[in-house]
This record gives structure tokens, sequence and C-alpha cells, in this order.
């Protein structure tokens, strides 16, 4: 149960870089989209355009395994609270993938709910990692120091 404790605190650490890498490769993704049409004055086509968010897509699809490894590992927790939270990040991370799939047919609400989801997600995980390591450093803190006896 305290394996799963440390991988938990571990796992949901490396989720919470990776999701603010994933916002890096979106912005990426929009400036080297616009750098494409600025280069010669033309358009892209579909292949130049995907070619700009592959980065961000393939990320955003390892994220949401992750999620689902982190729901996982959250049962080994054996920790109620735990699990409801990783429950709510692979919600919402299962989420985040249906609005990019919806936001190429209605930009102006999936496409435009995809990024603020983005910025919830990495709030929530981010409140959970460091819930986990303050915790951690008060349970350091908890254990009392043994006493010198006196002489």
């Amino acid at each position: 149960m305290k394996v799963f404790q440390g991988i938990y605190r571990v796992w949901v650490t490396i989720l919470t870089a990776a999701v603010v890498l994933q916002i890096f490769f979106a912005g990426y993704g929009a400036f080297d989209a616009a750098h494409k049409l600025d280069k010669d004055g033309s358009t892209i086509d579909q292949d130049g355009f995907n070619a700009s968010f592959d980065p961000h897509i393939a990320t955003g699809y390892f994220i949401w395994l992750g999620g689902i490894i982190f729901l996982l590992i959250s049962f080994g927790t054996r920790t109620r609270s735990k699990i409801f939270r990783a429950l709510g990040v692979a919600g919402l991370l299962t989420l985040q993938v249906l609005l990019a799939w919806i936001g190429y047919g209605v930009p102006w609400v999936a496409g435009g709910l995809h990024p603020i989801n983005g910025f919830i997600i990495l709030g929530f995980l981010g409140a959970i990692t460091y819930r986990e390591w303050k915790g951690r450093a008060e349970t350091a803190e908890a254990v009392p120091a043994t006493a010198t006896p006196a002489a």
C-alpha cells in the first residue's frame, strides 16, 4: 500500500509536468502554423497544419493513457480520496480528448472549451501534486525526535 502511495505521488507529478509540456506544444503548433503562412504568404494544406500540431496530439494521447494508469495506481493506494481524485483526472482527460475530436466540427464550442479544460486539468493535477508532496513533508515533520536521556 505504501509503495502505491509513492508511485501515486510520482505519477501525478509526471502527469502535471506532461500537461505543462502539452501547453508548450499547443503554442508551438499555433506559431509554427502561422510561421508557415508567413514564410511565402500562401496557405498551408492539412498535412502542413497537422505536422505543426503532431507533438501536441501525440502527447495528448499519452497523457490520457497516463491518466488511465493513474486511476489504476490509485486503486492500489486503497484510499478513497485518492481514487476519487484520480477518477476526476481520468474524467477530465477523457473530456479533453472528446473536446478535441468535436472541436474540428464545432470550433466555437468544443474548440473554445478545449484550452479552458486544459487549464482546469493543469490546476487539478497541480493541486493533487502539491497535496501529495506537502503531505509527505508534514508526515516527516510529525515523526517525533528521540529525546536524549537526562543524566
